[in-house]
Formats: structure tokens, sequence, C-alpha cells
């Protein structure tokens, strides 16, 4: 089993997208629902570490896939999982920070 590591980017772009829904839904429901959600992806990876597609134009970059809205993008080092950003599909993909 791989050992999860979330970078400072990754980790600010998750709560970010946590506390956007909180403030949008007026409710902290679906963002619960999204750290379950994470948290599944967390284990599946730690345990499947190739499972995750390949970014086509960068090399070493993998992503899954979090309740068909949002995208995990990590990469592989050693035993290591390290979380590189977490997207929010409803923002613009020309804003993905990597």
């Amino acid at each position: 089993m791989f050992e999860i590591e979330w970078t400072e980017k990754a980790e600010r772009l998750y709560l970010e997208a946590l506390e956007f829904w909180i403030n949008h839904n007026k409710s902290a429901t679906y963002s619960k629902k999204i750290v379950k959600q994470v948290s599944e992806k967390e284990d599946y990876v730690a345990n499947n570490p190739y499972a995750g597609q390949e970014v086509f134009d960068i090399p070493g970059v993998r992503y899954v896939v979090v309740l068909r809205k949002f995208l995990i993008f990590y990469r592989i080092k050693n035993k290591t999982i390290q979380i590189l950003s977490f997207w929010d599909g409803h923002k613009n993909p020309q804003d993905l920070e990597l």
C-alpha cells in the first residue's frame, strides 16, 4: 500500500472547493459527500496506484474522477502517491493548476 501525500496547492484547492459548495448550497451535506468520496479514492489509489488515467501531455501524472465532477491529479514517487491538484469540474479548464 502506498502512502498518500497532498501538496499544499492540492490541499488548498480541495478546501476551496469544499467551502464553495458549502456556501453555494447553504449546507455542508454535499461537501461531506465529497470528503467521503475523496477518502475512498485515496484508499483506492493507495492500493491501485496505476489505476488512474494518464494525463496525455504530462508524463507521470494520472487522475481519478470523484463524483463525476471532480478530478484528483497525482503522481507516483517511490512508495508515495503525491496528490498534485484537486479540480472542480465546474471551473474554467484554463484555470487548472498542476
